[in-house]
């Protein structure tokens, strides 16, 4: 059969379990679980890839699962990935009551195309057209959010990356792929490069008293606030130096009681920015701000710094694939194009290793991340978002690979694991100051 031949069987198929994929979406968006603790997803995934006959994978960055179908002819090794985690938003309406979780971020599509993909792939009998193996991976971890439990991950030695995909990689998971692609549930199509970042602990050390008697303290948290005003200060200079510069922080403790002058004060923060080189620079500067900040007040102040994720780009082969699929499934859909994006995603941490697309597929809406962010459109969301992946995979993989060999061989400015785990480790650092005596 040629392309357009096996798609269409693809299709039909989707078409003929469409209750039941979209039944599997609806699962997924009714039990949200935030990153490293996605046991029932993971659970679901691993059960459904059993079902299929497959081997898995588990436990892979604590409950990643991946899965194999080997076409049985030679070829590049394909990821297609699907995102298991969720956001911590107590306040949307679909969230778990126990745990504030929420699926705002939209990766219960993700989940659901890759798995439908997987389950369409082996009904459809078509793998002997295709060569190669497709990987189909559960990844944990890619909202980068409850930022102390991750941190004591890694200091008990259960992580070493803030975020699943960089905790796959070094525990071998990508070893053996050429590739990697997702979809993302968006309000519209789209892709583009992203942001990385790194990210910041700060505690300020100050020392308690009576709040009527300040004289006889250190105000931990007064020296939290010229912090952030010296690093707004510092946005102007970043802004032009880097204009895909993004910083935002927050306040996660800022003392016990009205009555007592705070003696330990603790903030996050993000920096953002598309080049390795911009986040070196802020990195350091940021660094010097905040400790002076700490000074000029007389508090101690501990930076606890981890890389979060690296810039990501898409390949431009594979992109090329997605819009085609696109204009194929969903013409006259809203299509915003390929642009930049000022968030960040760990699939920035495959891009700097291997060729990967990561695209966005319609069917959500309100805000990203908000308490409005809910499906609109499940055929979209879910139907034609496991179109998408098929029509990618059959792209690559047919014709005796000859797509997906000239994507593996684009290598140039790609770094191996060795090389992305020194890069990455760079920015783990740790910094103390003892606040000064009264």
């Amino acid at each position: 059969m040629n392309k357009a031949e096996l798609k269409a069987k693809l299709y039909a198929a989707v078409d003929a379990n469409a209750q039941r994929i979209i039944e599997l979406g609806d699962w997924f968006w009714k039990n949200p679980e935030s990153g490293y603790k996605e046991f029932k997803t993971a659970k679901r995934a691993a059960d459904i890839f059993r079902e299929l006959g497959l081997s898995c994978r588990e436990n892979l960055a604590v409950t990643g699962v991946r899965a194999d179908f080997d076409t049985g002819n030679p070829g590049p090794v394909v990821a297609v990935l699907g995102e298991m985690d969720s956001l911590i938003l107590p306040a949307h309406a679909g969230c778990d009551p126990e745990t504030g979780a929420a699926h705002a971020c939209g990766h219960h599509a993700s989940m659901t195309g890759m798995l439908s993909a997987a389950c369409i792939l082996k009904s459809a009998g078509i793998l002997d057209e295709l060569c190669g193996k497709i990987a189909f991976m559960a990844v944990p971890a890619e909202e980068c959010i409850e930022l102390d439990f991750r941190m004591n991950m890694m200091k008990d030695g259960k992580i070493n990356a803030i975020g699943g995909k960089g905790e796959l990689i070094r525990v071998g998971a990508f070893d053996d792929v050429d590739m990697a692609f997702m979809l993302h549930a968006a309000v519209a199509y789209g892709s583009g490069p992203h942001n990385g970042f790194i990210t910041k602990k700060l505690t300020f050390k100050g020392k308690s008293c009576h709040a009527a008697t300040p004289q006889n303290g250190i105000n931990a948290l007064h020296a939290a606030t010229l912090a952030q005003s010296a690093v707004g200060m510092l946005r102007e200079k970043w802004a032009a130096a880097n204009p895909t510069f993004r910083m935002h922080g927050i306040v996660t403790s800022g003392g016990d009681a009205v009555n007592i002058i705070p003696d330990n004060v603790t903030m996050e923060y993000l920096i953002r920015a598309d080049k390795i080189e911009s986040l070196v620079r802020f990195n350091r500067e940021f660094d010097r701000a905040v400790s002076g900040a700490a000074s000029a007040i007389g508090a101690g102040i501990d930076i606890e710094t981890a890389a979060g994720y690296m810039p990501q780009y898409d390949d431009r082969g594979m992109e090329d694939l997605y819009y085609n699929a696109v204009a194929e499934l969903a013409p006259g859909e809203k299509n915003n194009g390929s642009f930049f994006h000022f968030g960040s995603t760990d699939m920035g941490e495959l891009s700097t290793i291997m060729p990967t697309l990561h695209g966005y597929v319609q069917g959500m809406k309100g805000t990203a991340h908000g308490v409005d962010y809910v499906p609109e459109n499940k055929e979209l969301l879910y139907l034609l978002n496991t179109k998408i992946i098929l029509s990618i995979i059959v792209d690559l993989l047919a014709d005796d690979g000859k797509v997906a060999k000239d994507v593996a061989a684009r290598r140039d400015g790609k770094l191996s694991v060795g090389e992305y785990i020194k890069l990455a480790d760079s920015f783990n650092s740790k910094f103390s100051m003892d606040a000064a005596e009264l």
